[in-house]
């Protein structure tokens, strides 16, 4: 497996945005998150670089996108909860998590939060 693919499965396929009231909208994490770049087209995007570490509630990994169309570099920063809650109903219990994904900018800074995972 290239290392390519290998960090494509680190990234979630897409996060949940909330709408008020209306609801929870899909975001798909394919695509260019750099202002001004409308690029959704996950063959132009290569993750290269990843970066992680833990603390006393979360995992962090921020994986770094080079955008083969605009030809800028964007960042994934992915915050996962350790155990949000346990699963109930199964007969063994597992803990379940959630995550925030933020996009940052080349040099990191916060381009904004995308959603929930």
């Amino acid at each position: 497996m290239s290392s390519k693919n290998r960090l494509w499965r680190e990234i979630p396929g897409y996060v949940f945005v909330a709408l008020a009231r209306r609801g929870m909208e899909k975001i798909p994490l394919d695509q260019c998150f750099l202002p001004g770049c409308d690029n959704n087209d996950i063959n132009e995007l290569e993750p290269f670089d990843i970066e992680e570490h833990d603390d006393d509630e979360k995992n962090i990994k921020i994986i770094k996108i080079k955008c083969h169309k605009c030809q800028g570099i964007f960042q994934f920063k992915l915050e996962t909860l350790k155990k949000v809650a346990k699963k109930v109903g199964d007969s063994e219990e597992k803990p379940l998590s959630m995550g925030i994904a933020y996009a940052l900018d080349e040099k990191g800074k916060n381009l904004g939060h995308i959603g929930y995972f």
